[in-house]
């Protein structure tokens, strides 16, 4: 197998990771709303009506595909280190669907 052929096969196995990631409706919402602005996980499930427990492997399988990113916030004098997720800036999404959230 060439260089070039090793790299398409590499291509397409990131898209169909990424895709799988896609395939889940609450995932999908995720992404949607982490398109528009920075989200915390409190305002994730606040949108969703989801428990923390399945917001975080939800957030997980993102992460992991890297259509997610976080950064962390920690608020020294309470003790809380907050993370809030975005969309990677390369995902293109259809205003239409963000009315539907």
């Amino acid at each position: 197998m060439g260089r070039q052929e090793s790299n398409g096969n590499q291509e397409l196995e990131k898209l169909v990771s990424d895709l799988k990631a896609l395939a889940n409706i609450t995932r999908l919402k995720i992404l949607i709303l982490c398109a528009t602005k920075e989200r915390s996980s409190k305002e994730l499930r606040e949108a969703l009506g989801i428990s923390k427990p399945l917001l975080i492997a939800h957030l997980r399988i993102l992460l992991r595909v890297g259509l997610l990113t976080y950064r962390t916030e920690v608020d020294e004098e309470r003790g809380i280190v907050k993370r809030f997720y975005r969309a990677d800036s390369q995902i293109c999404i259809n205003k239409k669907y963000l009315s539907r959230i």
